[in-house]
C-alpha cells in the first residue's frame, strides 16, 4: 500500500519590494522554480522531474483558492483532498505529494521550501517523476503550490492482468520454477468492477469445486506491487494455475490510479 508523505505547511515571508516581483510573470516564476528544483535534484543524483501541465493546472487552482480565502492549507473548505484535485485534472499516479507556501517572489518561495525539511524531502524524493507548479498573485503576495507525482500509464484491465502474469512468472523464474498456467476471467473482471472486496469473491472462477485453491482480492497501482501473501504462495506451488480478473478503480483511493484484482490459485 502506498503511504502518502506527511506534509507540513511552511509560512513563507519576504521583504523584497514589489518591483522585484514584477520582473517576471507568474508563469515564468513557475518554470523558474521547476528548473531550480531539477538543479537541486541533480546535486543529490535524483532523476530530473518532468513538467506536467495537468499538475500545473491543479496547483494553480489550489493556489487561487488559498489566495481567495487567505488561508495557507492543503485543503480549503469544500475542496477535495490534494490527490483528488490532481486526478480531476487527468493526472494518473501511484504516489503524490504537495508543497504550499506564500512569499514575495519565486526565490523566497523556493528557498523557504528548500530550508524546510519535509518540503525539501518532497522536492528531492527520487520516487517522484512529474511536477507542476501553480502561482497566483494577490496584491503584493504570491500564493504557490507544488504538486509531485509518480506517474503511471493508464493500462486497460486486460493489460494490467497481463502485467501481473509477467510479474508472477518472473517471481517463479527467480526460484527456477516454470510459470503457472494463467487464464483471464471475464467473470472475475465483472466482480472486480463491482468493488466487492470479500476474500472469497474470486472462488466463483474455480474450474472445479473440489480443487485446492487460494483466493486473493486486492488493489495495486502497479503490477509489481503485489501482496506478499500472494507472492509467497505463488513461489511455494510446484505447479498449477490461476484465473485472474482486474478492473481500473479509483474509488476510496483519494484519486490514486489503482486496479482491483481478483485472483484464484489452484493446483
Amino acid at each position: 500500500m502506498t503511504r502518502w508523505p506527511v506534509l507540513f505547511i511552511a509560512f513563507l515571508f519576504a521583504s523584497l519590494p514589489l518591483a522585484a516581483q514584477e520582473i517576471a510573470s507568474t508563469t515564468e516564476m513557475e518554470r523558474q522554480i521547476f528548473e531550480w528544483t531539477n538543479q537541486e535534484r541533480a546535486k543529490v543524483h535524483a532523476a530530473p522531474l518532468v513538467w506536467n501541465n495537468r499538475l500545473m493546472l491543479a496547483a494553480r487552482l489550489h493556489s487561487d483558492e488559498m489566495a481567495k480565502h487567505k488561508d495557507l492549507s492543503h485543503q480549503i473548505n469544500g475542496e477535495p483532498v490534494f490527490t483528488e484535485r490532481m486526478s480531476e485534472q487527468g493526472a494518473r499516479f501511484s504516489a503524490a505529494a504537495e508543497n504550499v507556501g506564500f512569499g514575495d517572489d519565486a526565490e523566497t518561495l523556493h528557498s523557504g521550501w528548500m530550508h524546510s525539511p519535509p518540503h525539501r524531502a518532497n522536492l528531492l524524493n527520487p520516487v517522484y517523476t512529474d511536477m507542476g507548479v501553480g502561482i497566483i498573485r494577490s496584491g503584493n503576495r504570491l500564493w504557490a503550490t507544488e504538486d509531485f507525482t509518480t506517474s503511471v500509464g493508464r493500462l486497460s484491465a486486460e493489460d494490467f492482468e497481463q502485467a501481473v502474469e509477467r510479474e508472477l512468472a518472473s517471481r517463479r523464474a527467480l526460484h527456477r520454477l516454470a510459470p503457472l498456467s494463467a487464464a483471464a476471467s471475464s467473470q472475475l473482471r465483472r466482480v472486480a468492477c463491482t468493488g466487492d472486496s470479500s476474500g472469497g469473491a474470486a472462488m466463483a472462477a474455480l474450474p472445479r469445486r473440489n480443487m485446492q485453491a487460494y483466493s486473493f482480492n486486492f488493489t495495486a497501482p502497479k503490477a509489481d506491487q503485489l501482496p506478499a501473501s500472494l507472492v509467497s504462495r505463488v513461489v511455494e506451488m510446484p505447479s498449477g494455475g490461476y484465473s485472474i480478473g482486474a478492473c481500473l478503480s479509483q474509488t476510496g483511493n483519494q484519486g490514486m490510479t489503482t486496479y482491483r484484482v481478483l485472483l484464484v490459485l489452484y493446483r
